[in-house]
């Protein structure tokens, strides 16, 4: 009987936080006065944050060359509206370079994303004023 119990409420603690949704906007901080620099998650992190937690969908979008997470990785890494679709074009093209591996972690895709947004030259000129 406890083993059942403990079954049941495993399964309902992962139903729940399945539903949740972690927003991380930093235009939408309270004017509290603190420091901003210690209530938000800079770009990178939200970046990072953001590829760690949907690395999954992320492969499956960028294997396709589109979908929801890719654009959304595209809008968290200020990639301009007019270049979201070369940018998605880019991490089709690269797909085996960005993922070498079914192993492939959030960190090591976004190094090897740099690394191919550097050697493009639709990115690498805005990279570089960054």
């Amino acid at each position: 009987m406890k083993v059942w119990l403990n079954l049941a409420l495993t399964a309902a603690l992962a139903w729940g936080t399945s539903a949740c949704t972690v927003v991380t906007d930093p235009s939408s901080g309270s004017s509290s006065g603190g420091s901003s620099s210690t209530s938000f998650l800079d770009r990178q992190q939200q970046v990072a944050q953001f590829a760690s937690v949907n690395l999954e969908p992320l492969r499956n979008d960028m294997a396709a060359g589109q979908g929801e997470y890719l654009d959304s990785l595209a809008t968290l890494m200020e990639i301009d509206a007019s270049q979201q679709a070369a940018f998605r074009a880019l991490t089709r093209a690269k797909f085996t370079a960005l993922f070498p591996s079914d192993q492939t972690t959030a960190a090591e895709m976004l190094t090897a994303l740099n690394r191919e947004m550097h050697s493009d030259p639709r990115f690498g000129q805005r990279l570089a004023s960054n």
